[in-house]
């Protein structure tokens, strides 16, 4: 059997497959890991390598810089954070699919071991436990490379899935520390941690909540995020909606300053997508606050963008519009569901609920990193 990981993360090399002696099948327990395919964020179902949601390796390319207010603005905004989330999911999954080539020892309690086994950073191990009502539970620990003590191993992530019937799918959680990758390999670049819930639906769609502290996975490249992100795809249309926090400098600001910037994007293939968004901090005085609105069509080019300036308590209709921010018209968006008035996003970035238009809501995020078993 050609399982769905061949697609995602094993670079095309097919998975060997053994099975465990006691109550844990060993394909039932790779079936009911997580993939990178069902906890990514996507914003645009036909440019996946450009939200860092391509089913291939890739760095993070993308910088602070290249966001200079050409193109579609606040659309590479919410990209760029989208992109930084999922390179630390695929850095975490990676290891996992790499494990699981390999045959598992099996341990009491309903328990397969994988590894360890030696990476460029760090040696990783993978448990899985067969739990309650068919939810697996996993952990990955890594410990420093050339180690052979045991008690070295820090946790670096874990989750739990009970499947809908297909593999990889249904409904689970994610959570990962990199401040514990990079305590194990001080080379590491990212730090903070990230925790997740996830709901998988009927012919392909996905419900993501995400619950981020002091998160990024490189430093150098990405300023760091305490803060909620959402996000779903509904797979019969292509149709996807993110909400996203980030701190970057808006073009129409001062100065270089990075402002805080919650972004909600919207995407409807054929047609292109709107950002709604809501900024504060940066070049944005005290006790004020910046909203705005863009448009793009399907090539991603933008149609329309306006930002106002507003005050604390005020209302958006007595906002005042910022000076040179105005490209085209409202009415240039490509369809009706992409116009309209500007609908900022509530709130600081800390709300999980999820966007509208969504497929169902996933369980509770977890409150921080740690495995079940």
């Amino acid at each position: 059997m050609t399982m769905r990981w061949n697609k995602t993360l094993a670079v095309g090399a097919a998975l060997v497959l053994s099975t465990a002696c006691g109550g844990v099948d060993d394909q039932e327990a790779l079936e009911s890991l997580p993939d990178f395919e069902g906890t990514s964020l996507e914003l645009n179902a036909d440019a996946l390598e450009q939200d860092g949601a391509a089913l291939i390796a890739q760095d993070l390319r993308e910088t602070e810089a290249a966001l200079d207010g050409e193109g579609a603005a606040m659309l590479e905004g919410a990209r760029m954070e989208v992109k930084a989330l999922n390179d630390a999911l695929r850095q975490a999954l990676v290891p996992v699919a790499d494990l699981v080539k390999k045959s598992a020892n099996a341990q009491p309690g309903d328990v397969l071991v994988y590894g360890p086994q030696d990476r460029a950073n760090a040696t990783y191990k993978l448990t899985v436990r067969k739990g309650v009502g068919q939810r697996y539970q996993w952990k990955l620990e890594a410990r420093p490379l050339g180690s052979t003590d045991d008690t070295a191993y820090k946790l670096v992530a874990a989750g739990a899935l009970k499947r809908n019937g297909e593999a990889h799918r249904g409904r689970g959680t994610l959570v990962l520390s990199l401040d514990n990758l990079k305590a194990v390999s001080p080379s590491f670049a990212g730090q903070g941690k990230l925790m997740m819930s996830f709901a998988h639906f009927g012919q392909g769609s996905k419900s993501l909540a995400y619950r981020l502290a002091n998160f990024t996975p490189n430093t150098e490249q990405h300023e760091a995020v305490t803060g909620a992100f959402v996000g779903h795809k509904l797979q019969a249309t292509g149709v996807t909606r993110v909400r996203v926090l980030g701190a970057y400098n808006l073009g129409s600001t001062a100065t270089a300053a990075k402002e805080k910037v919650l972004t909600s994007v919207r995407h409807i293939p054929g047609l292109g997508g709107r950002a709604d968004l809501r900024a504060w901090g940066g070049d944005i005085a005290a006790n004020t606050y910046y909203v705005g609105s863009a448009c793009w069509d399907a090539q991603e080019q933008e149609q329309f963008r306006v930002l106002f300036q507003c005050t604390d308590g005020g209302r958006v209709e007595s906002c005042t519009e910022v000076s040179g921010s105005r490209v085209g018209t409202v009415q240039d968006c490509r369809g009706p569901e992409l116009r309209g008035d500007v609908t900022p996003p509530e709130g600081t970035g800390d709300d999980l609920s999820p966007e509208p238009g969504n497929p169902g809501a996933p369980d509770d995020v977890p409150s921080d990193v740690s495995a079940e078993f």
